[in-house]
């Protein structure tokens, strides 16, 4: 069952808005496999003459996804690596043009069930990389980033309010222990705050995602592909990313934006000002799930849509 690995979210919504079919040869890369939904789509929908480039940091994605498109694997290139390099995967591939780039930047289902870290509604090990050959875990981070650190992990990535209150905590515990474990750092936010049971889960959701992201280094990632993906992708490309979080969708509006605006030309040196427009935003609005998938799939629920075609 394709739902044990994730369940997709706005795939229709994002396949449609990803192919251009007014571009022939396609040639698109899904940078975040996860489940192989998207990508599955991708090769449903196009049916022939075309290249999928599939790209997951995580070897339990890749085993999964492979199996699942191995009917489609003659037009698929599977790559263990991080979307962050998207540049440096597809000159290793010799490939300078591709017509579509589709993100989907939530965790799996099997990440939060199977992985040590992800969740906190299991005890593991302090881990959180998506990519085990990295070296930094959420537990380095705990227990061996200043207090400083670690207060500006919290309020920038987890938009933790009074971040300094939770960083001194840390600080506090870790004196006596090591913090080792998921629960280790329940129990050390639950000594700290008194908080309804809902309530709690939305601080914890955001401790985990400060640090899974810190780890992972996912911002940085986002914006360098973001990036790379001017230079990739051809005229009638098409860019197609699903966020979950402020943080990330704020990362992506802004990139679109800025490169959907066009430099004005002084009438005094009309020949001195470069146009700068570079996409065409195809979702004035984020699109968002509808009710009844949301009700199906409750972690759709913060879900956001952008695409933009390049000019």
């Amino acid at each position: 069952m394709d739902d044990e690995y994730h369940i997709p979210v706005l795939l229709n919504e994002t396949i449609a808005l990803l192919i251009n079919p007014e571009i022939n040869e396609q040639v698109i890369v899904d940078g975040t496999l996860g489940g192989g939904s998207y990508s599955e789509c991708v090769c449903q929908k196009l049916k022939h003459n075309f290249k999928l480039i599939c790209i997951d940091k995580d070897l339990n994605a890749l085993k999964f996804s492979k199996a699942k498109l191995e009917k489609y694997s003659y037009n698929i290139t599977f790559i263990n690596d991080n979307f962050g390099k998207l540049e440096e995967i597809l000159n290793r591939l010799k490939i300078d043009s591709i017509s579509g780039l589709v993100l989907d930047l939530g965790l799996s289902s099997y990440q939060l069930t199977d992985e040590d870290g992800f969740s906190f509604m299991k005890d593991s090990g302090l881990d959180m990389r998506a990519d085990k050959r990295d070296e930094l875990l959420a537990k380095d981070v705990l227990n061996e980033y200043s207090e400083k650190e670690l207060e500006k992990i919290f309020g920038e990535y987890g938009e933790i309010g009074n971040a300094g209150r939770l960083a001194k905590k840390i600080c506090d515990v870790r004196r006596k222990k090591i913090i080792n474990t998921t629960f280790d750092l329940v129990d050390l936010v639950k000594s700290e705050y008194k908080i309804g049971r809902k309530d709690f889960f939305d601080f914890l959701a955001k401790i985990f995602q400060a640090l899974r992201i810190e780890v992972n280094n996912e911002l940085e990632n986002l914006k360098m592909v973001l990036s790379n993906s001017v230079d990739f992708l051809i005229s009638g490309g098409r860019i197609a990313v699903v966020s979950y979080h402020s943080l990330e969708d704020r990362i992506v509006k802004s990139f679109l934006k800025e490169n959907s605006l066009r430099e004005s030309v002084s009438k005094y040196r009309p020949d001195s000002a470069s146009d700068k427009k570079k996409f065409e935003i195809l979702t004035g609005k984020p699109v968002t799930p509808s009710a009844q998938e949301v009700k199906l799939n409750p972690r759709a629920r913060s879900a956001k849509l952008r695409a933009a075609e390049k000019i």
